[in-house]
Formats: structure tokens, C-alpha cells, sequence
């Protein structure tokens, strides 16, 4: 692929949020995290994450990891999630793949982008914007097949495109 993929391709790929390890973070020298709500931390249909999950980001936050998120879903559901997690998010009209939103995610992280993971299940908002600021990037996938119409557009581009795989597979 050409430049003009290269944004588009994430740096690393898991399953699931709650398969990447507090270790392989540190290796990658991550000490903040920004990350996607719908389909990332829970189901786009549900309003809660699965207690799998807020294990996992007990964890994180227990292993010294600054924790934010970063949604283009409802701002009613991200109030409630980020309430619900004890957590901040950024919102804003589409923050996402807008430099903008990310920006703000790192000025309440506190952190430079090489200090930063972009954890998120759609390769042309997480993914995308996050490259562009020299964000680490890690791509899961998504936890349901239900989504909102906008995202649809954005699968079946992955999936023309090939985009769904990585560009690294080891962090050293």
C-alpha cells in the first residue's frame, strides 16, 4: 500500500481491550491511553460495560496508566459511561478523526503522542486520526455487529480496502 494508506493501517491488532496487557504497554512505553467507547469498551447497543471490562480498566488505571476517553457517539451515553467508569471524556461534535479531539484527549492526559495508545475498533476514526498525530495505535475488534449507520459505511470501506490488519507485530 501506498502514503496514502499509511495512516489508515494500525500499528498493533488484538481481539479484544481486555487482551492487551499493562506490560506490552510499558514495552511500547505508553503511560496515558485514549479510547473509543462504542463497540471498544462495550456493545453500541448498551449503555454499561461488561464487568470483563471494568476489571481491565481498574487494572490500567491500578498499573499508573492515565485513562480518557474519546467518543463520536451521543453525548447522553458518554456522559453516563465516563459517570459510570469515573472517568473524563472529550466530546465534541465528531472529535474524531479530527486532530482537534484528539489533542484535547492528550492536553487532559498530560502526555506527548509517544507517550499515547489509541485504543479503538474503527480503522478511519480511531485509527486514522490517532496515526496523524503520532499516536500508537491499537485496533480491536468491534464487541458487536450492530451499529450506528455511519460506522457500517466505514466497515465495509475496511473491508474493500483491506484495512483491518496491522503494521507491526512485536513492540520491540
Amino acid at each position: 500500500m501506498g502514503s496514502v494508506f499509511a495512516n489508515l493501517l494500525t500499528d498493533y491488532m488484538f481481539h479484544r481491550i481486555e487482551d492487551i496487557t499493562p506490560e506490552f504497554l510499558r514495552e511500547l512505553g505508553v503511560r496515558g491511553l485514549i479510547i473509543d467507547i462504542d463497540n471498544t469498551l462495550m456493545r453500541w447497543e448498551e449503555h454499561e460495560a461488561p464487568p470483563s471490562v471494568r476489571e481491565w480498566l481498574r487494572a490500567a488505571s491500578d498499573a499508573g496508566f492515565k485513562i480518557v476517553l474519546l467518543s463520536n457517539g451521543l453525548r447522553s451515553k458518554q456522559a453516563r459511561v465516563a459517570g459510570d467508569l469515573d472517568l473524563q471524556v472529550v466530546a465534541g461534535w465528531l472529535p474524531k478523526p479530527l486532530p482537534s479531539g484528539f489533542r484535547s484527549a492528550m492536553r487532559v492526559l498530560g502526555l506527548p503522542p509517544s507517550q499515547v495508545a489509541s485504543i479503538g475498533d474503527i480503522v478511519f476514526t480511531d485509527i486514522w486520526g490517532a496515526n496523524r498525530l503520532g499516536i500508537i495505535t491499537i485496533l480491536v475488534e468491534p464487541r458487536s455487529s450492530r451499529d450506528f449507520l455511519g460506522t457500517r459505511i466505514w466497515r465495509l470501506l475496511e473491508r474493500l480496502f483491506r484495512l483491518r490488519r496491522a503494521k507491526k507485530t512485536d513492540p520491540k
